[in-house]
């Protein structure tokens, strides 16, 4: 597997990555790194990436490359929970999408994030 790269900017850690199989969280680049190397895409279509910010970034797992050229700039709290409940294992809880406005976008992407991270 060849070195991952960035065009024009880095996301935001941690990250959630949508790997077509299910969701990926990454609290650090060299993590983020171990679990992609684990991971045999099921085809070379983007990705959908989501940092801490919410800001939306695309992974082109041809070349590993992590682009904030996406047609989705920005995540909501409703669409990160949609994604999360759509893709989560048996065994994970299921967010509520009720009372979103309680909490900020930041935590619940490192909510989200926690939550995957525990693979």
């Amino acid at each position: 597997m060849s070195a991952m790269n960035f065009l024009f900017r880095k996301p935001h850690f941690p990250l959630i990555i949508d790997t077509g199989y299910g969701l990926l969280g990454a609290k650090s680049w060299a993590l983020c790194e171990k679990r992609l190397a684990k991971i045999t895409f099921p085809d070379m279509a983007p990705r959908d990436v989501i940092d801490s910010t919410a800001e939306a970034f695309s992974l082109y797992p041809e070349h590993l490359v992590f682009s904030p050229l996406t047609f989705k700039k920005r995540w909501t709290k409703a669409a990160i929970i949609d994604l999360y409940n759509g893709q989560k294992g048996p065994e994970r809880p299921e967010y509520p999408t009720t009372s979103l406005g309680n909490k900020s976008l930041e935590k619940w992407s490192r909510t989200s994030w926690t939550c995957l991270s525990r693979q």
